[in-house]
């Protein structure tokens, strides 16, 4: 077995993201929940809609996180901002069904936070 070469703990955990490919194109994001976040990334799978780009590994986005209320540590939903750069996008394997061309329905993607994650409103 492979030891883990990770430098930070993830955190399973279930959070609405936006991730915007380029700036403007908003109507091209990506729009599902994380799998797992730690504090240097986050991993999430997307499907793939006609339309949208496939980012590639090493390309920026642009997200959104949105953390819901909690009693103990904020009584209000808010919104975290940031950029990733993607560190892998891979087609998923239970995704038998293909969109356009070879395209994959369904990605999963690895983004590195490239600056701490900003609080927006």
């Amino acid at each position: 077995m492979e030891p883990d070469r990770r430098q930070h703990r993830r955190l399973e955990i279930r959070l609405p993201i936006e991730c915007i490919p380029k700036p403007g194109e908003r109507d091209h994001a990506f729009r599902t929940v994380t799998i797992n976040v730690s504090t240097g990334g986050l991993y999430f799978e997307a499907d793939v809609l006609n339309g949208m780009a496939v980012p590639s590994p090493g390309s920026l986005l642009d997200f959104e996180l949105t953390v819901p209320p909690g009693d103990g540590h904020f009584p209000y939903e808010s919104r975290l901002r940031g950029t990733g750069r993607v560190v892998r996008c891979f087609p998923l394997e239970r995704s038998s069904i293909r969109a356009e061309g070879d395209r994959p329905a369904q990605v999963g993607i690895g983004l590195r936070f490239q600056e701490p994650l900003r609080v927006g409103v």
